[in-house]
């Protein structure tokens, strides 16, 4: 199976400078750092009867790419978020963070202390308060989607998925074909439940049909640490993502700097 860079080159997952593949995107070594391109198949080699589905599903590829494209340039320079170096018609050029993503990292790595989870589960509410700052609902949240730098801090990847309003929309009263600031708050209390336990958890709202479960059908967050953090974001009650982090940053910073 071969695939097409944007300048018409065609290519192998075999390349030396393939580094890994989503479902929209692949993502090139390109000297130390990272080159994402959309996830275009070359369909030349396809027989025709398939031709016309692979043409429409390279289309949408190349759309969520430059839907990727402008949440970079609408949010900016974020702590939480991937260093993004260049955006051009080539791709979007990042930073390379060999430590790979935090699903992995848990499968794999031993758990790490309390003050690290703290810090982590803090960057992840700042960084989530920036997008909706942005107007930008983020939507896809998940562990792989989290890569961890040499100084193990987190950086979010990946928003082909994202949507972006203008800047004067309230993003809390906003739904987007069920997308709201709400899930993305819930999908946040996913997150944090798997750093706390050091286990892989998910539950994706966008699979059932966006209606939260009730509290007695998730895991249980009684004397856990940052349970009632988790328990509020999955029960709404976080009005807003301003109110999140005006509830949890005090804690977290405390116990960031426990010895």
């Amino acid at each position: 199976m071969s695939f097409v860079k944007p300048d018409g080159t065609c290519f192998t997952f075999y390349t030396e400078t393939f580094l890994g593949t989503g479902t929209n995107s692949i993502i090139l070594l390109y000297g130390s750092r990272a080159l994402k391109i959309p996830k275009i198949r070359d369909i030349t080699t396809m027989p025709e009867a398939n031709r016309d589905d692979q043409e429409y599903i390279n289309y949408v590829n190349c759309k969520m790419l430059e839907t990727e494209k402008a949440v970079y340039l609408r949010v900016g320079r974020c702590d939480g978020i991937a260093e993004c170096i260049n955006i051009s018609e080539d791709g979007i050029l990042l930073a390379f963070y060999k430590r790979g993503d935090l699903e992995n990292y848990i499968k794999i790595e031993a758990e790490v202390d309390r003050s690290r989870k703290a810090r982590w589960i803090l960057i992840l509410i700042k960084t989530l308060l920036h997008f909706h700052k942005s107007k930008v609902l983020v939507d896809d949240m998940a562990l792989r989607n989290l890569l961890i730098t040499n100084d193990l801090a987190l950086k979010m990847i990946d928003f082909g998925q994202c949507n972006i309003f203008p800047m004067d929309t309230d993003i809390n009263a906003v739904n987007e074909n069920g997308m709201t600031a709400q899930a993305d708050i819930f999908h946040l209390g996913c997150l944090i439940y798997s750093i706390v336990k050091w286990k892989i958890y998910e539950y994706d709202l966008f699979l059932h049909g966006w209606t939260r479960p009730l509290l007695s059908d998730l895991p249980q967050t009684n004397q856990l640490f940052c349970g009632d953090i988790i328990r509020k974001c999955w029960s709404a009650e976080y009005s807003s993502m301003d109110q999140a982090y005006c509830e949890t940053h005090k804690g977290l910073e405390q116990t960031i700097h426990e010895v």
